[in-house]
């Protein structure tokens, strides 16, 4: 993953990071920021040691704070990274799908996210980490949500079923888009530890679940 420039100076700008890290080679940047969500989705916030960060990192303790405040914009700058990619990626995924059906655009997405997801083990577990163990950590961003993006989508293809009598239309839209996020949220998480069901079990579950509910 390339940290992106633009969100670099907006960080500095902000003083969620120092300039020294904007300074740094982007191989170094990208180290860091690989380590310590590496380390924050294995140990959580709490767990995690500046020392163990550096060590692993390469760097001395001098260093990272001349880098970061405190550990706690450590997290903050991982997140919005992370953040920014997540909105690049569920971006692209729309520009490619070409899915008219609501059903079949949830089941594009599902796979996406779940079966074909460009996310790898260590970005699954600090994903896990933010959306679901946050609440225990010792430090928290008010009102962030990584997982807005993916419901932010999935309300467009309610929206759209709904227009389309693909979906029943007499119940609220947002509430059903927020339920459709909220299984599908969950089939992602329990995928990401490893509770795996086969393929073809989570998709027929899926379809089946949403749209003999739903369906108009």
């Amino acid at each position: 993953m390339k940290i992106d420039e633009n969100t670099i100076a907006d960080l500095v700008k902000r003083s969620i990071i120092n300039d020294t890290f904007r300074r740094l080679p982007l191989d170094k940047r990208e180290r860091v920021y690989q380590t310590a969500i590496r380390l924050f989705g294995e140990y959580g916030y709490d767990g995690l040691a500046v020392n163990q960060l550096c060590r692993e990192a390469g760097i001395s303790k001098g260093s990272f704070f001349q880098y970061f405040p405190s550990k706690a914009h450590l997290l903050e700058f991982c997140i919005l990274i992370f953040d920014d990619y997540l909105s690049h990626w569920v971006n692209e995924l729309r520009q490619q799908e070409k899915a008219v059906l609501a059903r079949d655009r949830l089941l594009y997405f599902y796979r996406a996210l779940v079966t074909n997801s460009r996310l790898h083990a260590t970005e699954q577990k600090f994903f896990l980490f933010i959306n679901h163990a946050m609440d225990h950590a010792g430090v928290s961003l008010e009102d962030f949500d990584l997982e807005r993006h993916f419901h932010e989508y999935i309300a467009e293809i309610v929206r759209r079923g709904v227009e389309t009598r693909e979906i029943r239309g007499d119940y609220e839209v947002e509430f059903t888009g927020y339920l459709v996020s909220v299984i599908i949220g969950g089939m992602m998480s329990r995928e990401y530890r490893g509770q795996r069901y086969t393929r073809t079990e989570m998709e027929e579950y899926l379809i089946s679940f949403l749209f003999d509910g739903i369906k108009a």
